[in-house]
């Protein structure tokens, strides 16, 4: 079970400054890698991709890769751009009436500055690799700590459901005992009101008054919601909780919940139908940040 919000570092000394990664995570339907690096260990962006691939399955994930102090890493000047545009400007200054070229408009240029030439991606492969290996096993450390701190949600949310699934059997007994003698009643009176009374017997407004209480019965949808408790609980126990299953089981308990809601007759029924209804939207809520 892991969260899909994280944060890791790690800070590696080079022979030459050093290498900094930071890896920050929050909840995504899909694998959205976003990787920002130095110009010169592009060579390496496919490699490192791959690698973030094999431990994340999905979310919105920002590695950044740093090597800081780095003297190959230096800047240059662009001295041949500088002498063609100092000579240009020279020789057209006076007719244009142009001022002195200045530094800070000559900076301003593309290319002012040049790429450093520079081996740094083929040095540092092994190490940045060796890095980021180290840095995504400690992101998987801290999502599955972040995922712990939700267990006692779960726990209490899972306890919540089975207490009113509990007062809902309870009240599902005595409806089941309770409609049948009322349908017949209701069925007499339809009949009386039709001017019928009497011309059914006892035995067919019996079994008719049954087929009507028993379609109306709940216990089949409360046993199938407590094997989804079950269930959960399963997961729960084992570590298994993940974000997509959790919603798809969400979307089974609230079939259960809806069908035992429309069936239910009594006050009390749909009161705890709608209250776990609310312990069910929390659950999804907060399962939808698990990977």
């Amino acid at each position: 079970m892991k969260s899909m919000t994280a944060f890791a570092e790690i800070v590696r000394p080079l022979e030459a400054g050093q290498l900094r990664l930071t890896l920050r995570s929050v909840n995504h339907k899909a694998l959205d890698l976003s990787l920002r690096l130095p110009p010169a260990l592009f060579p390496l962006e496919a490699g490192l991709r791959a690698q973030v691939r094999e431990a994340a399955q999905r979310g919105k994930l920002d590695l950044v890769v740093e090597v800081q102090d780095e003297p190959s890493l230096e800047p240059r000047m662009n001295r041949a751009l500088l002498r063609a545009v100092a000579k240009g400007w020279q020789e057209d200054a006076e007719w244009l009436n142009l001022p002195s070229l200045t530094a800070e408009a000559f900076f301003r240029l593309p290319g002012a500055f040049q790429s450093p030439a520079s081996d740094l991606g083929e040095r540092l492969q092994a190490p940045v690799h060796e890095a980021l290996k180290a840095l995504l096993e400690a992101w998987n450390a801290g999502r599955a700590r972040e995922a712990e701190r939700l267990r006692p949600f779960f726990e209490d949310g899972l306890a919540r459901l089975r207490s009113l699934r509990e007062r809902l059997q309870a009240e599902a007994e005595t409806q089941a005992a309770e409609l049948p003698g009322l349908y017949r009643q209701r069925i007499e009176q339809i009949l009386e009101d039709a001017r019928l009374a009497g011309q059914l017997p006892a035995e067919r407004l019996l079994a008719e008054a049954g087929v009507l209480a028993e379609r109306q019965d709940v216990r089949e949808e409360l046993t199938r919601l407590a094997a989804h408790l079950d269930d959960f609980a399963e997961r729960l126990a084992k570590g298994r909780l993940e974000g997509k299953a959790v919603d798809v089981w969400c979307q089974e308990v609230l079939r259960e919940l809806n069908t035992t809601g429309s069936k239910c007759k009594r006050i009390e029924m749909t009161r705890a139908v709608m209250e776990a209804k609310g312990v069910l939207d929390q659950i999804r809520e907060q399962s939808a940040n698990l990977e």
